[in-house]
């Protein structure tokens, strides 16, 4: 969970770089990936995906906590 500014910050670069990864694992540029079985690539790619994913949802709920009067949003100290 993501508590302040510079967590939100960190994740969302996080975020971005394991997207990029994602890509990169996606259309086999990542560094020695066409050298891998099969199953090996697939077991990265989606380890990638779902850590960028868990990362882009704790960064949502940070988003919506932030969002003053809405339900989901919550106060901070």
């Amino acid at each position: 969970m993501i508590e302040n500014e510079q967590q939100y910050r960190v994740t969302q670069e996080r975020e971005k770089a394991f997207g990029q990864l994602v890509e990169r694992l996606e259309s086999g540029t990542a560094d020695s990936i066409s050298d891998e079985h099969p199953t090996m690539r697939k077991a990265k790619m989606d380890a990638a995906r779902s850590v960028s994913q868990e990362l882009r949802e704790d960064l949502k709920d940070w988003e919506s906590r932030q969002r003053p009067n809405t339900p989901d949003s919550s106060p901070t100290a």
